[in-house]
């Protein structure tokens, strides 16, 4: 059965990203993130390019994670016409359908580069949807734990004394909150 709490999380987590990526501007897309080597340009390409990633895996194909698409305009868009395909994918599938594929992993894969986005714009993150934040700590608790070996996630940081759900995920995704910018290239 699919977690429809964990869809709407995800639902949830897209719109927010895409409203703070229709506020980016030409002049912010040289700016450094959180993401080591990415500028935002590239930062708000990935996160565009996730809802069609999660969608080819959704329907049990490779997710093709190589992808290198390239937007400068209506970021805000872009992703809320991927997302909603990717939505309403999930809202189609059923038990006999599922492969192995969480909404709760991919809401939240968005909401960490969501605060990625937030703070390489300068922005606060305290208007921002904690309960998305507060479950994707779960569920990032749950799939991967706090030791990672990946590329994708470095190992869980503790997040400063009074942080908001948005830095505790974003530490436990192992960003360094606060955040300082430099940028490697």
């Amino acid at each position: 059965m699919v977690d429809q709490m964990g869809v709407l999380a995800l639902q949830r987590a897209m719109t927010q990203a895409a409203e703070l990526l229709d506020t980016v501007t030409a002049d912010d897309l040289t700016r450094p993130t959180p993401c080591p080597e990415w500028d935002l340009r590239r930062l708000a390409n990935h996160l565009i390019a996730q809802p069609r990633i999660f969608v080819t895996m959704l329907q049990g194909s490779p997710p093709g994670w190589a992808g290198h698409e390239d937007y400068a305009v209506n970021l805000g868009e872009e992703l809320r016409t991927r997302g909603n395909e990717l939505i309403n994918l999930w809202r189609e599938v059923g038990a006999d359908d599922m492969v192995m594929v969480d909404p709760d992993w991919q809401s939240t894969e968005i909401a960490v580069h969501t605060w990625d986005l937030c703070v390489a714009l300068g922005r606060p993150t305290d208007g921002m949807d904690e309960a998305v934040a507060q479950r994707a700590v779960v569920a990032m608790d749950r799939i991967l734990g706090p030791e990672r070996k990946g590329r994708a996630f470095a190992n869980a940081l503790s997040a400063p004394t009074g942080a908001g759900a948005y830095e505790h995920l974003a530490a436990y995704a192992g960003r360094p909150v606060p955040f300082t910018p430099t940028l490697s290239h």
